[in-house]
Parts: structure tokens; C-alpha cells; sequence
């Protein structure tokens, strides 16, 4: 079971990276609808990418469990690792279809009563990475400009 787990991971990470790139491709062009891509093609993509949202959240929560839980659960529940194969393949089998209703009836309960606090919190952490980004990058231009004035001033 060492070498499965880590395979399926990499083949259900691989087959989904895959159709999220197939997802995210504009439909082709309608010659009905003046070179635009038809409602009926954008429904589906619309469709499609609602499965690959629901897909990678999913297994972004299946990764998290596995990072913080994995070995706890590991020594007190046997046969641990075929269990969790079959979740993967069951995952690896039903894509989007498996992993739209575990979001939508356990994942979305679970975050909805704190989606204020949360976006409050994503909201705040991208301000301030936005203004550490800017004030490290103000001392770095300062030393970049005096390193070119004494390059190109030792040049000459």
C-alpha cells in the first residue's frame, strides 16, 4: 500500500489538472451566433466548471486531512490505507460527480456560518501581503538603482 496511495494521488491530481485545462478553453465558435461560442456550449462550460471548483476543493480538504489527521487516524483504524485508496479511487472514478455532493452537503454546511469571517480574514491577509510585498520591494529598487549607477559607472 505504500506505492498505491501516492500513485493514485498523482494519476486523480494528473486526470484533474487535465480537465481543468479542457474546462478552461473557450467553446468554439458559432457561425450562428456572429464567431461567439453558443449559449448551449457556455451552459455546459459553466456546468464543467462548477465540477472542477467542487473537485479541487474537495480534495484541497482531503489534503489538508491528510497533512493534520493522517497519522493519528492511521494507528487507531486497521486496514487505514486500503480504506483511503478506495476513497481516492472513488474520487478517481466519480470526479466531478462524487465530489459535487460531498461539497455541497458537507463542505458548504460547514463553511457557510463563517464565510463573513472568512472572507473578512482572506480580505485582510491580502492586504497585508499586498504592503509587505511593497516594502520589501522598496528597499530592493534602492539597491538595484545604486547597483546599476556603479556598474554602469565603473563600465565607463
Amino acid at each position: 500500500m505504500p506505492l498505491i496511495v501516492p500513485a493514485l494521488r498523482m494519476a486523480y491530481v494528473f486526470i484533474n489538472v487535465f480537465d481543468t485545462f479542457k474546462t478552461l478553453r473557450l467553446p468554439p465558435p458559432s457561425s450562428k451566433n456572429n464567431g461567439q461560442p453558443s449559449a448551449r456550449a457556455m451552459s455546459q462550460r459553466k456546468r464543467a466548471m462548477k465540477g472542477c471548483m467542487s473537485v479541487w476543493i474537495v480534495w484541497g480538504c482531503f489534503a489538508v486531512y491528510e497533512r493534520t489527521v493522517d497519522s493519528m487516524v492511521r494507528l487507531f483504524v486497521p486496514f487505514y490505507d486500503e480504506v483511503k485508496s478506495l476513497v481516492i479511487l472513488f474520487f478517481l472514478f466519480t470526479r466531478a460527480r462524487g465530489a459535487e455532493p460531498i461539497f455541497l452537503h458537507v463542505v458548504r454546511p460547514f463553511i457557510k456560518p463563517y464565510a463573513a469571517t472568512l472572507d473578512a480574514s482572506l480580505e485582510f491577509a491580502s492586504t497585508f501581503g499586498d504592503l509587505f510585498i511593497l516594502f520589501t520591494m522598496i528597499p530592493v529598487h534602492f539597491v538595484l538603482n545604486h547597483y546599476r549607477r556603479w556598474t554602469s559607472s565603473g563600465a565607463n
